[in-house]
């Protein structure tokens, strides 16, 4: 099968991206009790899947067995169970996450780290979620950012204690127009929020007909002068400034209220007694990303894709997304 695969770390991360290889490799078998074959469709793009280039997150996400297969969704059939798979079958359509913390570990998994940037992928039956009939392009882009985004605002992951958003709640989210973004958007105005988002002014149609109440151009203005006093109960941020977190916040957000950030690493960064400061890591859960997938069978969610990429065009996708303008998700079609 074809692989894209990455040889070592390097701290110049598009060179990185310039040094992936695409390679001829063995199909791999589903060896390891609980897993599948999945013979992809579609993968999709996210911010992690290049950040992790660098190296600087081999402490938290250690990639062990170079050289490696980057990305984390995929979007695919089943073609081989493996011993005591049960919940799947062949021909199965599903999608999924890999996990960045489920296989960025050490010792490294058989199948190795990530793995989605493939003709083939290892993935454990429990974290796929099947789609039906569902158009691939539909769900191709909403696992990780997906389960980013309603874990974040609702239920929490690895016992964390999250968003817990309910109806009347106000939130900010910071990028409403980005992969993550716009999914926690549509999440949080379905359940009753009163939803502001920042945005430049080309994306303000887009994120207001995703349910945006308020739209602020960060390019223009200030988010914390403009929301100043107004006691917000959650920010989430996709953005990862410090700023936002220290000046901004304390601003806008009611005592105890919470700044919830899938972006910031700042091993500096920490709440006060005012504002309560978490940094996210999603799980990826099968019974989560089931919900997902039936809230667009229903209608209820849109994944808006900002350009599809053939499989020879990887290197191309993965800097369009280090670009950080892209409005929805980059998907990668083999």
């Amino acid at each position: 099968m074809k692989a894209y695969r990455l040889a070592k770390y390097n701290e110049d991360v598009p060179a990185a991206v310039d040094s992936m290889t695409c390679e001829e490799i063995p199909v791999p078998e589903p060896q390891e009790k609980g897993t599948v074959l999945i013979k992809n469709f579609y993968c999709s793009v996210n911010p992690i899947d290049w950040k992790l280039f660098s190296g600087g997150f081999d402490g938290f996400f250690p990639v062990k067995n170079f050289p490696y297969t980057p990305g984390f969704d995929i979007a695919g059939v089943v073609e081989k169970v493996g011993p005591g798979v049960t919940n799947l079958a062949v021909g199965d359509r599903i999608i999924a996450d890999l996990g960045l913390v489920e296989s960025c570990v050490d010792p490294p998994l058989p199948q190795g780290a990530a793995g989605a940037f493939a003709e083939y992928s290892i993935a454990p039956s429990t974290i796929c979620a099947k789609v039906g009939d569902a158009d691939f392009e539909t769900v191709a882009g909403l696992p990780l950012a997906g389960l980013t985004a309603y874990q974040g605002l609702f239920t929490g992951s690895h016992n964390q204690d999250l968003g817990k958003c309910k109806s009347g709640d106000k939130v900010l989210i910071l990028g409403g127009a980005g992969g993550v973004g716009s999914i926690a958007l549509q999440l949080a105005a379905n359940a009753g929020c009163h939803v502001t988002t920042t945005a430049s002014a080309a994306k303000f149609d887009f994120v207001k007909g995703l349910g945006a109440k308020e739209v602020i151009n960060y390019r223009e203005q200030d988010w914390g002068e403009v929301l100043a006093g107004q006691d917000y109960d959650l920010i989430f941020d996709s953005i990862g400034l410090m700023d936002d977190l220290n000046d901004r916040a304390p601003k806008v957000l009611k005592k105890g209220g919470k700044f919830i950030s899938i972006a910031n690493f700042d091993p500096s960064a920490k709440g006060t007694d005012d504002v309560l400061f978490q940094l996210f890591l999603l799980q990826s859960k099968k019974v989560d990303l089931d919900k997902l997938v039936q809230m667009i069978k229903d209608g209820k969610l849109k994944i808006t894709n900002d350009k599809i990429y053939s499989f020879d065009e990887t290197k191309a996708a993965l800097k369009q997304s280090m670009g950080g303008r892209s409005t929805g998700k980059v998907l990668i079609k083999l």
